[in-house]
Parts: C-alpha cells; sequence; structure tokens
C-alpha cells in the first residue's frame, strides 16, 4: 500500500469503533496502547454514539504488555468496564500490535462471558484496512456470536408489519448516517414496514433481531458481505441497490421495488409517494426558475465514498442537470475497477495531495468533497460543500441526503453554492475594474 498524505479517514479499528459506538447499548473496550483509542477520539468526534470519544474503556497497555502479552490486563479491563460501564454487550477489538503478538481476545471474551458478563470479541486490527473493512468485520463478527449471548430471543412488540434489515451506511464514511438512517427509517415505515437500524436508540436490541427479519436491504458493497452471511445463516433473502434514495424519483423506485418483493399494500404506498411528491413541488419547483437560470450546466467534481457519490451526482444530473466532470472514490482501492456511472473522469484515491492535484486538472464550478478540499477549493476560487468525511467545522446533526428531506436539504445547499460562486464571480470581476483603474 502506498504512502497516504492526509487520510480522510481511519484505520479498520477506528471503523470498528464508530460502529460499536453508535450502538446504543454496546460498549466497545480497546486493547491497544493510549494512541490508538486516542486518536479516534480526536478523529470523530461527530460520529459518537452511546459511549464514544474519549469515554471507550482501554487497556492502553504499554511495552511490557506487547511483549509479554496482555491477557492479563484485558481481562482486568473488562471486569473493570463493567463495573462501572452499564451495557448490554461489551466488545472487545484490538489494535495492530495485539493481533501481531497474538493476543487471544477470543478466548479473553469467552472466558468472561461464562462468568456472567456479556462479551463478545472482534480480531479487527488497523492493518486489515479503512474503516469500511472494520464496520464490515465487526458486524461480521457480531453475527456469528449473537445468538450465544443470551439464551432467550430479544423482545419484540407484537407488530404483524414485515421487518426488514438496514445495511451498508458506514459510519466512518457518512458524516449524515444518523439522518440518512432516520429517513429511510420514515419512509419504510410509511409503506408499511418495520426497519431494523440498530444504530441509534434500541441499537442493541435491533441488533439482536437481525435473524428474524424478512428481508436484508443492501446499500452500498460493504453491507453486501453482511447480508450474505445473514442469507446463509438465517435464510433471510436480500435486495441490493446501488445507493440510498435521493429525491421523488428514487424514493418511488425504491418503494415500488419493495412493494413488489414483500407484496405490501400498493395503495398505502401510492398514498405515501402522491404526498411526497406534492411535498417535492412545495419545496423544490418553487425554486426551479432560479435553479435553472443559475445552475444548468454547473461542471461539479465529488469526492466520497461510491454510494455518496452515486447518490448525489444522479440527484443533482436529473434535478439541476448538472455536468459531472469529476468522481473520485475514497472507498475504493486505486486499482479497482469503478463502474463509469457518470460521463466524466472517474478516479479512486484517499490520498489529500493526489485528489487536490486531480481537482486542479479538472475544470470545475463546483465541489462536493470533505473538509480536506477546502484549500483547493480556495485556491481553484470555486464553492464547496462538504458531503463526505472529515466535516470539521460543519456539525452533521439530523443533516441528510437521502429520501426527500434530503432532497430538500440537497437543493437548498446547491442554491446556496451557486450564489456564493456567483458573489464571487461578482467580487473578482469587481476587483479587476478597481485594478485597471488604478
Amino acid at each position: 500500500m502506498s504512502n497516504i498524505e492526509n487520510p480522510r479517514t481511519g484505520c479498520a479499528l477506528h471503523g470498528a469503533l464508530a460502529t460499536l459506538e453508535a450502538i446504543e447499548g454496546v460498549v466497545p473496550i480497546v486493547h491497544a496502547n493510549a494512541g490508538c483509542a486516542i486518536q479516534h477520539a480526536l478523529a470523530n468526534q461527530d460520529t459518537g454514539g452511546y459511549i464514544g470519544g474519549q469515554s471507550v474503556p482501554a487497556t492502553n497497555i504499554i511495552d511490557k504488555q506487547v511483549i509479554f502479552g496482555g491477557g492479563a490486563r484485558l481481562r482486568e479491563q473488562i471486569k473493570n468496564t463493567a463495573k462501572v460501564i452499564d451495557g448490554r454487550l461489551y466488545v472487545v477489538v484490538g489494535s495492530c500490535a495485539c493481533a501481531m503478538v497474538g493476543d487471544e481476545l477470543t478466548g479473553m471474551a469467552r472466558e468472561a462471558a461464562e462468568q456472567g458478563v456479556p462479551v463478545a470479541a472482534s480480531n479487527v486490527a488497523g492493518f486489515h484496512g479503512g474503516v469500511h473493512r472494520g464496520y464490515e468485520r465487526v458486524l461480521l463478527d457480531l453475527i456469528e456470536r449473537l445468538p450465544e449471548l443470551e439464551s432467550t430471543p430479544p423482545h419484540r412488540e407484537e407488530d404483524a408489519r414485515p421487518l426488514v434489515n438496514v445495511l451498508g451506511l458506514v459510519p466512518g464514511g457518512n458524516p449524515y448516517y444518523k439522518g440518512d438512517l432516520e429517513e429511510l427509517r420514515r419512509i419504510l415505515e410509511a409503506i408499511g414496514l418495520r426497519a431494523n437500524v440498530f444504530f441509534g436508540p434500541d441499537g442493541y436490541a435491533a441488533l439482536r433481531s437481525l435473524p428474524h427479519a424478512r428481508l436484508n436491504l443492501v446499500f452500498s458493497r460493504w453491507g453486501e458481505a453482511l447480508a450474505a452471511r445473514l442469507e446463509e445463516k438465517y435464510g433471510t433473502p436480500q435486495l441490493i441497490f446501488d445507493a440510498a434514495p435521493l429525491g421523488i424519483e428514487e424514493v418511488s423506485l425504491f418503494a415500488q421495488a419493495l412493494v413488489e418483493r414483500l407484496d405490501l399494500d400498493a395503495g398505502a404506498a401510492e398514498r405515501f409517494l402522491e404526498r411526497e411528491e406534492a411535498l417535492a413541488e412545495y419545496f423544490l419547483l418553487g425554486a426551479a426558475n432560479r435553479y435553472f437560470d443559475e445552475g444548468v450546466g454547473k461542471r461539479v467534481a465529488l469526492v466520497g465514498d461510491t454510494e455518496i457519490v452515486l447518490r448525489i451526482g444522479s440527484f443533482l444530473s436529473r434535478f439541476a442537470a448538472v455536468d459531472i466532470r469529476t468522481t473520485i472514490h475514497t472507498d475504493r482501492d486505486d486499482d479497482e475497477d469503478i463502474p463509469a456511472y457518470f460521463d466524466g473522469d472517474t478516479h479512486a484515491s484517499r490520498d489529500s495531495g493526489e485528489i487536490a492535484a486531480i481537482l486542479r486538472a479538472s475544470d470545475i464550478d463546483l465541489i462536493f468533497a470533505s473538509a480536506l478540499e477546502t484549500d483547493v477549493a480556495r485556491a481553484l476560487d470555486v464553492p464547496l460543500l462538504v458531503i463526505s468525511p472529515p466535516s470539521r467545522d460543519r456539525a452533521p446533526g439530523g443533516q441528510t441526503y437521502a429520501g426527500l428531506r434530503g432532497a430538500v436539504a440537497l437543493g437548498a445547499d446547491f442554491l446556496t453554492l451557486i450564489r456564493q460562486a456567483r458573489r464571487t464571480d461578482e467580487e473578482n470581476a469587481k476587483r479587476r475594474i478597481v485594478a485597471g483603474r488604478g
């Protein structure tokens, strides 16, 4: 693997931690030196959940434990964590150093579980890849261990609506994943389904309910291995989408696919879609003249996960007729074949220096990327909208770029960028006039 300048996301361990932190009731325990946990805390201040940031328990091992083994220190940390932090499930994850010296995390977890502490382990280490690999690996490990952790199934309220699992939206790869998941939940419930979203409130109960779903919904390639394992282990079929739906057209296609697959009430779904379409017209078409007067033909670059690039790029192409000049996929390896979703140039890179060079060579008016592209946006004198991590100064909150609400938000942000670009052009023109007179 080549050196990466100023990486935008962390390693697989950080991805596993971001995933576990987002599940309410789950407490991660990091078996690593102090640097691994604190780097994750500093880099992921907006993604934490139930237990996150600097409150994550860690063994903070030193050279002695690395050389002679850290099993005793981990055993002590598990007991102390269970005493002071109320959790439904404790999950041990380890660092590269612990993996290389052979510390047996699974054995320590089983030992604690035999003593009545609900503990699982995931042998994910930083060198296994980036945050997306961490998401995938830790959830695969939990799928294997969940049946062993409780002798009784999770409590479920009587509800005749089919349960569907939502997979593939990665906390470490999407700063707006919380809002995106809640918008997906809203859509799914409106057409007669129960959304099993294990990130957020009731997260552990949702995690325990994974085997009971009627269907696995996959919204990126990072959920495909999870869905395949659930289908193999529990017989749950899967339905794969390239990206989460954004805008009324994609929401309609998404809803229709589920109605057909699960034999839902087509009338209820149709009424929901009619209401969504009316709201889309109310919010978006009122500004149509401004979009078409100022936005048509804008040349755009997109930087982020493939799912985010495809979701946002497709919407902008349809809604605002933008020209997607450049896409840079940050969750793929350099040698991977990437489908040509758009007519412009397609690249794969996680290196900020390389990404900046690609953007400088692109003829673009707007950049949709991460906060790391702030400097190159200034150098090119074009506006930037943050759609991928790190977000830095932009607090995600409940922001979403999915569904109808995401379309409204993105439409407003797009128009804001256009106005910023126009204002910048006007100010530059004034400076040139003043300089000419001088």
